[in-house]
């Protein structure tokens, strides 16, 4: 299972001065363009540039300042900001007073190469994180390599591993599976807009489920259910149409066909323990 390199876009000026400059400090082993600029279709035509950097260790605030435009004004912030000290998806993000806007995103190139050697056993883990209702899995680090375009230093694109391809896809599933059924509880109970909750948090489930199935990365963000193949039309169409106060325990069935998943899958699923660490060997041997 195989991922390609994405060709480098072309950079304005005054983001290619600034990746030049983070090229230069002595942490950064890597820097590669993030996000719709990566691909070659901006969400906007003043869409932001995401750089990320891969590094040894996070800079200092004072290397960085050296980054800032030439024209900045003795007023202009320079944000700098650490986060999720000691976590797996541990990152710094620095935001330049710029135009276009710049965001640069710091990841310890250690972490990478650590969720590389659990993704090829065929473990992840899943964080809360703000941006995104679902939570994002720990590969999502590898992902981000993987669609992302090389500007400085050299960072191979890993590979999907059919390990992780053929953990990931049940355990998604059955998360999906065990949401349904959390719809059919609220929905039984008059809690409508709960259970539209959970139905709609079993759509974007499936969405991982479909996407990593291919065996190769896919952007993990909050776009994710307008990825092609996230959904089927017709799945779509029927999230579409939803409305809390028409939401019963049967319409909820109804769905979970649409959506082809069992509500079954989501007992075994819990009953397994496969909530707790996907791949860690808790749960059904899955083939």
């Amino acid at each position: 299972m195989t991922t390609h390199s994405l060709t480098p876009p072309e950079l304005p000026p005054v983001v290619r001065r600034v990746a030049d400059g983070l090229a230069r400090l002595p942490t950064v082993r890597s820097l590669r363009v993030g996000g719709s600029r990566a691909r070659g279709k901006p969400t906007r035509p003043d869409s932001d540039w995401d750089l990320l950097a891969y590094v040894d260790e996070f800079p200092a605030p004072g290397e960085l300042r050296a980054l800032l435009p030439a024209d900045h004004g003795p007023g202009d912030p320079l944000e700098y900001a650490t986060a999720n000290e000691g976590h797996p998806l541990q990152e710094a993000e620095l935001s330049l007073p710029a135009s276009p806007r710049i965001d640069v995103c710091f990841r310890p190139l250690a972490q990478v190469r650590r969720e590389e050697e659990r993704a090829a056993a065929g473990t992840f883990t899943l964080h809360a994180y703000p941006k995104t209702a679902s939570g994002v899995p720990s590969y999502i680090l590898l992902s981000e390599v993987a669609l992302s375009a090389p500007v400085h230093g050299e960072l191979a694109p890993p590979p999907c591993p059919a390990a992780l391809v053929r953990t990931a896809v049940p355990w998604w599933r059955g998360r999906a599976s065990c949401a349904l059924l959390l719809a059919v509880d609220h929905a039984a109970a008059g809690e409508e807009v709960g259970a539209l909750g959970h139905v709609l948090a079993a759509a974007t489930f499936l969405a991982h489920a479909r996407l990593i199935a291919r065996g190769h990365w896919y952007p993990i963000t909050k776009r994710l259910l307008n990825e092609p193949g996230a959904l089927d039309d017709g799945a779509r169409r029927t999230l579409a149409g939803l409305s809390p106060r028409e939401l019963t325990p049967d319409l909820v069935r109804r769905v979970a066909d649409d959506l082809g998943l069992d509500m079954a899958d989501g007992l075994d699923w819990l009953a397994g323990g496969e909530h707790l660490t996907p791949g860690a060997g808790r749960g059904r041997t899955h083939t």
